[in-house]
C-alpha cells in the first residue's frame, strides 16, 4: 500500500471518528446536564495521547494534528509515528463504540 493510500485511509478513518466524536461529546453534555456524568478525562494517562479532556474532541484534534505532522515531515518520521497514529485511531473507535454501546443500555 502507497504513502498516499494510507494516508487517505487514515483521513477517513479520521473523519468517521470526527462525526462520532461531535455525537458523543453532545451525549456527554446532556449527561452532564443531569449530573450523570463525572469524570476528568476520557483517557487514562498511560494511553499515547498527549492530550486529557473529558470530551473526545480534543482527542481527535490532537490526531488530525498528528496526520497533518506526518505528511509535511521526513520519511523516518513518518514510518515512527504511523504506528502512534493507528493505536489512537483503535483507542478512539474503541472508546466511541462503548461510550455508544453504554448509552443505549441506559
Amino acid at each position: 500500500m502507497s504513502k498516499e493510500s494510507v494516508q487517505a485511509q487514515l483521513q477517513e478513518n479520521i473523519k468517521i471518528i470526527y462525526h462520532r466524536a461531535v455525537d458523543a461529546d453532545q451525549a456527554l453534555s446532556e449527561l452532564r446536564k443531569q449530573k450523570t456524568a463525572g469524570f476528568a478525562h476520557i483517557f487514562a494517562d498511560d494511553t499515547p495521547f498527549t492530550k486529557h479532556a473529558d470530551t473526545f474532541l480534543p482527542y481527535v484534534e490532537e490526531l488530525a494534528a498528528d496526520l497533518q505532522a506526518i505528511q509535511t515531515d521526513t520519511e523516518e518520521h513518518y514510518m515512527k509515528q504511523l504506528p502512534a497514529i493507528v493505536v489512537k485511531i483503535e483507542l478512539l473507535f474503541k472508546m466511541l463504540n462503548a461510550f455508544k454501546e453504554n448509552l443505549k443500555t441506559k
